[in-house]
């Protein structure tokens, strides 16, 4: 039997405001033309949908005076709690479009998108609104260099020569449809690593055989237990078949797991004449005679 399952979380507004000092949601998200010593509309609408009397909240929706945030969310967790997710989804989405750095908000739409099965949606949107927060984002910086310290553990048991160091970076997150870019960090050849990834993506793109194969290591094993030799023709036959070929890189995660180890996690879209998918993929590149090449290439998922 499993113990301890984990649920989604949702975050309640205005319960969220007790979190102000540590999430800073926007003034124009909080405004009330409440007066003051008076009963906050918000505060009644949210304990009447508490309550599960939904014909007084949504009495007191259509009556209160509220900022666009305050309707829009509220008319979200009206539909939710009467049974018409359709309804809450259509309206927390275009209520996300006019403010998409409310992490209440963010959070919410996000288990939504989980309790109808759109888990990559749910991801990304989770991930947008944690890094919109400045202060998340740094708290996040400081997990994930724990999280760093972890995977070199882990791949230690793969690569033997790895030793195990104190993390120097932190993950970046990118958007970024037709070339590879990441905010700057500590990691000292975050650009070298940056620019091999891309040159591998235009080789690919290009039909550049030479140059996709420079790209990996000349230690790179290849899965299926194939040898390097019948990798690099089955790769070849790859790219010069297809008319043409377009590789995208987005949403890019920069791991450091040693000065000369990194790993590259990222969204690939593929498209050619011939087919098209879309993975999440992961890259261990490292740093040989002062090159960055690939060692290890993994995807983890596909996205439908």
């Amino acid at each position: 039997m499993l113990k301890n399952v984990v649920q989604p979380k949702w975050i309640k507004w205005p319960v969220g405001l007790a979190l102000m000092a540590v999430i800073s949601m926007s003034v124009a998200n909080l405004d009330s033309d409440t007066a003051s010593g008076s009963v906050d509309p918000a505060l009644e609408i949210q304990q009447a949908i508490d309550d599960q009397k939904l014909d007084l909240a949504e009495t007191l929706l259509n009556q209160a005076q509220l900022s666009d945030f305050q309707r829009g969310y509220f008319q979200g967790w009206l539909k939710l709690k009467q049974q018409d997710t359709a309804a809450a989804l259509k309206t927390w989405q275009a209520l996300r479009m006019q403010f998409p750095n409310s992490l209440e908000l963010g959070n919410n739409l996000a288990v939504l998108l989980m309790q109808e099965g759109e888990y990559q949606q749910a991801q990304t949107i989770l991930e947008q609104s944690l890094h919109a927060n400045n202060q998340v984002s740094k708290a996040l910086g400081n997990l994930n260099q724990l999280y760093s310290y972890q995977a070199q553990q882990a791949y230690k048991q793969v690569f033997s020569r790895l030793d195990v160091t104190k993390p120097k970076g932190q993950w970046l997150v990118l958007t970024e449809a037709s070339d590879i870019k990441v905010e700057s960090s500590d990691f000292v050849d975050q650009k070298q690593v940056t620019q091999a990834v891309e040159a591998w993506r235009q080789a690919w793109s290009n039909k550049n055989v030479a140059d996709y194969l420079a790209a990996y290591s000349d230690s790179f094993v290849p899965a299926n237990s194939q040898s390097l030799k019948a990798w690099q023709s089955a790769r070849q036959r790859s790219l010069t078949g297809p008319r043409f070929i377009e590789v995208y890189v987005s949403d890019v995660t920069l791991t450091p797991l040693t000065e000369a180890l990194v790993r590259f996690t990222f969204n690939q879209r593929y498209r050619s004449n011939i087919v098209q998918d879309e993975v999440i993929k992961v890259l261990l590149l490292e740093k040989t005679a002062g090159q960055w090449k690939i060692v290890q290439e993994v995807v983890t998922d596909e996205i439908s």
